[in-house]
């Protein structure tokens, strides 16, 4: 036979757990004090737990010298960074404005404590993945006349042309189409930002990229028109080779061959 209980011993019990399950999470939240250092300087700070993340801070590119760039925050010392592996690399820093879990800096704490400093390196001493080639797009169709849907048809045409080529797998599979949107002044900016194009495709002329973009003149290898139809309007666009290596002069020859103007002013 089933036994009824009394409703009131039930909603005492009910309570009981829930006052109990409340002090249990309180006795295994352990708090870690999170502090964000820059050259000695305490930018930022705050608490994270098993249950509660804070978002890193970030510096403004104001305060970072020329030609360095602000990563993010690490818990690692200069010379526990792995700079010959940038798969590794990545997972040594927190990047900027990302979310500070509790599991990132647990192993570094010191009585509660962790002290994050701010990683700020030469862009030349960042450590790089490898890519055959990087094709970056203007993603502007109003002025370039491309847009991601036609980029990734070409991008798969790109692909089987390398592997036509007798490039390898590995070569192939690492090829970056990349597009960059916005007006050429961002977008070049971005592009030495990034610093790893090869090949710049639909912008404009090399007066446009480097006066109203930031793009060095001296950087550029090789300029060639190449205008593209876009609906009824043919836009007169360029290519900027940035770089002499085989999968740049590779892919600029691709680029310029009948099957690639067809595909782009069909």
């Amino acid at each position: 036979m089933k036994i009824k209980k009394p409703f009131s011993l039930l909603l005492g019990a009910s309570i009981g757990l829930v006052s109990l399950s409340g002090c249990a999470a309180k006795i295994f939240e352990k708090e870690i004090n999170v502090v964000f250092k820059n050259e000695g300087e305490i930018v930022d700070s705050g608490t994270v737990t098993q249950f509660k993340n804070i978002k890193s801070p970030t510096i403004s590119e104001t305060y970072v010298p020329k030609d360095y760039r602000f990563l993010g925050w690490t818990c690692y010392s200069e010379d526990e960074l792995d700079f010959e592996s940038a798969t590794h690399f990545k997972t040594q820093y927190i990047a900027a404005g990302r979310m500070v879990h509790y599991m990132d800096v647990a192993s570094f704490a010191e009585n509660q404590t962790v002290t994050c400093e701010a990683l700020i390196l030469h862009k030349d001493d960042i450590p790089k993945d490898y890519h055959y080639v990087v094709l970056a797009w203007y993603d502007k169709a109003a002025n370039s006349g491309l847009d991601q849907g036609k980029m990734d048809t070409y991008e798969t045409m790109i692909r089987n042309y390398l592997t036509s080529e007798g490039v390898s797998e590995e070569d192939v599979n690492s090829v970056v189409v990349r597009g960059y949107a916005g007006n050429v002044g961002p977008t070049t900016g971005q592009i030495l930002y990034d610093d790893d194009v090869d090949i710049m495709f639909g912008w404009g002329s090399v007066s446009n990229i480097t006066t109203t973009g930031s793009i060095p003149e001296e950087m550029i290898k090789e300029s060639v028109e190449y205008p593209i139809t876009y609906g009824d309007t043919i836009k007169n666009r360029y290519i900027h080779r940035l770089s002499d290596s085989e999968g740049s002069l590779k892919l600029m020859e691709y680029l310029q061959s009948e099957e690639s103007k067809s595909y782009f002013n069909s």
